[in-house]
């Protein structure tokens, strides 16, 4: 049950990466970017990259 309660709440935390829909810590993530005020993080340099390069397509 303890492991269940954990999972659960390690989960909430997580968020999901606009460029592959992976879901992404972003206390641990070392790939964040910051547009129009807002953050997003990133699974790895290139899902970064590509969201850098022309964030208005990722962004609904």
């Amino acid at each position: 049950m303890i492991d269940f309660i954990k999972k659960l709440f390690s989960q909430e935390a997580k968020v999901k990466d606009l460029v592959c829909g992976m879901s992404v810590d972003p206390k641990t993530t070392k790939y964040h970017s910051v547009y129009n005020q807002k953050h997003f993080y990133f699974c790895s340099e290139s899902c970064k990259k590509q969201f850098d390069e022309k964030p208005e397509d990722f962004i609904i």
